[in-house]
């Protein structure tokens, strides 16, 4: 690993047992392992239903996908960051046996890492039940 990074909370490299690495994914497997580790598939996929539905009926391509649908960033500024249990995204690069294996993983940290898990899936059904927000309102940071 090159750069390796510590916890917000303790200290402990990224690559050590450390209690509050609530997750470290490649960045292209992230969102995906977000959703899998709060147990929030079926709510997830009916939001995302409810966006394209949203996008569709205000003009939108139906093909085109909300930004927070895959990328890290934007997930994290939509869902994540406004959780209680959230502790803070980091990257860092690493290798597999191979360099060309390598690539940048997105390390998500929390205080309480199951916390997390259960307020996201809680923060998905309530976004299911609430009238989905135009996009262009929601500021994304960079």
């Amino acid at each position: 690993m090159i750069e390796q990074r510590h916890c917000p909370f303790c200290k402990t490299s990224a690559g050590k047992a450390c209690t509050h690495l609530a997750l470290a994914a490649e960045g292209r497997d992230f969102v995906r392992r977000c959703v899998e580790l709060c147990e929030g598939g079926a709510p997830w996929r009916t939001l995302c239903e409810q966006w394209r539905e949203f996008e569709r009926a205000s003009g939108g391509s139906p093909s085109e996908q909300a930004d927070f649908m895959w990328l890290e960033t934007a997930f994290c500024e939509r869902f994540l960051k406004p959780l209680n249990w959230y502790g803070g995204m980091d990257y860092e690069w690493r290798t597999g046996a191979q360099l060309e294996h390598g690539g940048f993983w997105v390390l998500l940290w929390s205080k309480e890492p199951r916390r997390l898990w259960w307020e996201l899936r809680d923060e998905f059904e309530r976004q299911t039940t609430a009238p989905p927000i135009p996009l262009r309102t929601v500021k994304w940071v960079k």
